[in-house]
């Protein structure tokens, strides 16, 4: 398995169109894997940027990393997604765990962040998975598909990887 920068329009446009398989999008934000979002947060210095997610070089999903804090070396990853023909195989977890170790080690961040909706189980299993740890929730935060959802927050120090 490998996670590689975005790298064209090609893969800009797979990662959108992953964004609206039915099975994916009501546990992602709203517009945030539209194509032209994408491309500003792919033009961000490593390790910010958008990942693409590979097995045996084919693509199968993809995260991204942005900065949590303008003035503390923290970092946010956000829009992970994994192809579902390829749930539940550990490829979600492994990709957050290497996006974090780019982050951590390589890049000496102090911190990643997450944020999960309530009703995204399968979402809050994989950050608990790759090792982060429950923060708290945001209650009844998000208005998303006529109701009402919780945010779960979700943090990993560097010296916990």
């Amino acid at each position: 398995m490998a996670l590689r920068r975005v790298s064209d329009d090609d893969d800009l446009a797979f990662l959108s169109e992953l964004a609206r398989d039915p099975a994916l999008e009501p546990f992602l934000a709203p517009n945030r894997s539209e194509p032209a979002p994408l491309r500003e947060l792919a033009a961000a210095p490593p390790p910010y940027g958008v990942y693409v997610i590979e097995v045996a070089g084919g693509r199968v999903g993809g995260l991204a990393l942005t900065a949590a804090s303008a003035t503390s070396p923290t970092c946010e990853i956000s829009r992970v997604m994994v192809r579902p023909n390829v749930h539940r195989a550990g490829v979600g977890t492994q990709a957050v765990r290497m996006a974090c170790r780019l982050a951590l080690v390589d890049h000496g961040r102090h911190r990643i962040e997450a944020q999960v909706y309530g009703d995204n189980l399968a979402g809050q299993r994989l950050f608990e998975r790759a090792g982060f740890t429950r923060e708290g929730a945001r209650r009844r935060a998000y208005w998303r598909h006529e109701q009402w959802l919780d945010g779960v927050y979700y943090g990993l120090l560097a010296e916990e990887l």
